[in-house]
């Protein structure tokens, strides 16, 4: 069990994830790494014990939490592993604690999971996406439809957008001298600075998208700098942190200026982007744009040298090809995670716009 703990705690730093373990017999937690402020009830608890599986993954309305718990079989504890995030991200999540899950499996058993126990994974991250995520993130898409006003951010992330470097330290510097700086967290000290860099990523990470950093390269930065902020037990450098995360992502603003869409292009492109796992429909698209289907569509057309409906089956394929390079999700899975009518038409979408088969493509990147 101190093995296993061990292994825990290190996988844990390099990882980023949150880990209990609970007692079968009792249903108490034994121990427990716990970095967000979500805290499951003994009924939660009663339930996971129950499972008979290996691994099974479980979703969490009220916390909104996406959980994976694995049997350790002979010692008679279940290890609960869960990432605080969005909901929007669940896929991700899914594929990253399934990860995680097999390397603790490796590291109790040395072997891998079989293909019936993930492909059991598969089908109940559908389930769940069909009876309880969809729900959410429709309500989600809602909220984006008339909540996704940038304008009345600070005019100091608008110089983020316009990838200003300049522009930025002056007013980075004002507000230093004419403000203070909220406390986050009465933990301590560090883990207010983690915060507040936190928050800065956040909010960074969204006025880049608008100033044309494409969606998949922003947020892959933002989950990179908020790992390392995490891991840091310190921050030293020659100028402030905050000020270091906005003059980089001013920089990522001035690597895509090339792309010269209009606003409502790119808040176009990134309502896509992120609702890439829901039903998002063209006359949905054209509402979150605040524009008839005719506009959007020629002024979408002429910008891009696509329709929206292609560039909608264009991101699909562009994601299908993120998850096909996971080895646990089947053709089914991916086409019913991304909407499409069966696994013939996925594949018929997929070969017109990669020129080869998904099993080709699977062969290639494995």
């Amino acid at each position: 069990m101190i093995a296993l703990i061990k292994f825990l705690n290190h996988l844990s730093d390099i990882a980023i994830f949150s880990y209990i373990v609970v007692d079968k017999a009792n249903g108490q937690i034994s121990h427990q790494k716990n970095l967000t402020n979500h805290q499951l009830t003994a009924k939660q608890i009663q339930r996971i014990i129950t499972q008979t599986s290996i691994i099974h993954n479980y979703y969490f309305k009220e916390q909104k939490l996406l959980l994976f718990a694995y049997d350790t079989d002979e010692l008679n504890q279940l290890v609960c592993l869960f990432i605080d995030d969005e909901v929007g991200n669940f896929i991700s999540h899914n594929d990253r604690l399934l990860k995680i899950s097999e390397t603790i499996h490796l590291f109790m058993k040395e072997k891998e999971f079989t293909a019936k126990e993930v492909q059991s994974l598969n089908q109940n991250i559908l389930y769940l996406r069909e009876t309880i995520i969809e729900k959410i993130l429709s309500e989600q898409i809602e909220q984006q439809l008339y909540h996704h006003d940038f304008e009345s951010e600070e005019a100091m992330f608008l110089e983020v957008m316009n990838g200003n470097e300049e522009a930025v330290k002056r007013y980075y510097y004002a507000f230093q001298q004419n403000s203070q700086t909220g406390i986050l967290s009465t933990e301590s000290e560090l883990r207010n600075q983690k915060n507040i860099l936190i928050v800065a990523v956040a909010v960074s990470t969204r006025y880049a998208i608008k100033g044309g950093v494409p969606y998949e390269r922003a947020y892959t930065l933002s989950d990179n700098l908020i790992q390392d902020i995490e891991r840091k037990d310190h921050f030293s450098g020659t100028q402030p942190p905050i000020l270091e995360i906005l003059l980089l992502f001013c920089k990522e603003v001035r690597k895509y200026n090339y792309i010269k869409y209009s606003t409502t292009v790119k808040k176009t492109c990134e309502f896509i982007h992120k609702n890439i796992y829901s039903n998002v429909s063209i006359p949905m698209i054209a509402a979150y744009a605040n524009y008839s289907v005719p506009h959007l569509s020629k002024l979408f057309k002429k910008e891009v040298g696509l329709s929206l409906n292609q560039y909608v089956m264009k991101q699909k394929i562009e994601e299908s090809k993120r998850l096909l390079e996971f080895k646990q999700y089947d053709l089914n899975t991916i086409s019913s995670l991304l909407h499409f009518n069966d696994a013939s038409y996925f594949i018929k979408v997929f070969k017109k716009y990669e020129h080869m088969t998904p099993k080709s493509y699977w062969h290639e990147k494995n």
